[in-house]
């Protein structure tokens, strides 16, 4: 299967999972001893080895960064890549909270195919994203 296609399932179906909580749905699309990576400062950075851990640290992350907004919007930046086994697009999120600024950051995501199940998920974040997400959330969150 073509990587772009398929990453482009896995990003449906993982909105469909922030929207629902049912994680088991995102079970397909990663390899049994997948990796997921994390790169940047604090609270962001990080590193999952297997599905059932990868898939707990994607929740996790979700329910530490993303719920504690009224809405976030997520749009690719740019032109993506797309590699024989891999997929490779930049992004820019928004978040939003009532009575607050915005929180907007971005990074690039990479996904590396094993067949068509992720095999290696890398999300590289922007620089000095990890202080202003940790500021926002001093001045902020209760």
């Amino acid at each position: 299967m073509e990587p772009a296609k398929r990453f482009l399932e896995y990003a449906t179906a993982f909105e469909q999972t922030y929207a629902d909580d049912d994680w088991d749905r995102l079970e397909p699309y990663f390899a049994e001893d997948a990796i997921y990576v994390v790169t940047g400062e604090a609270p962001l950075a990080g590193r999952a080895e297997g599905r059932k851990q990868l898939l707990e640290h994607l929740r996790k992350s979700v329910d530490e960064l993303d719920r504690k907004f009224d809405e976030r919007r997520v749009e690719i930046v740019g032109t993506p890549t797309i590699g024989e086994n891999s997929f490779e697009m930049s992004w820019r999120g928004t978040y939003t909270k009532a009575g607050c600024p915005d929180l907007v950051f971005g990074g690039t995501e990479r996904a590396t195919f094993e067949g068509d199940r992720i095999q290696l998920l890398e999300d590289l974040i922007e620089d000095g994203a990890g202080p202003r997400i940790q500021e926002y959330a001093e001045r902020h969150f209760d």
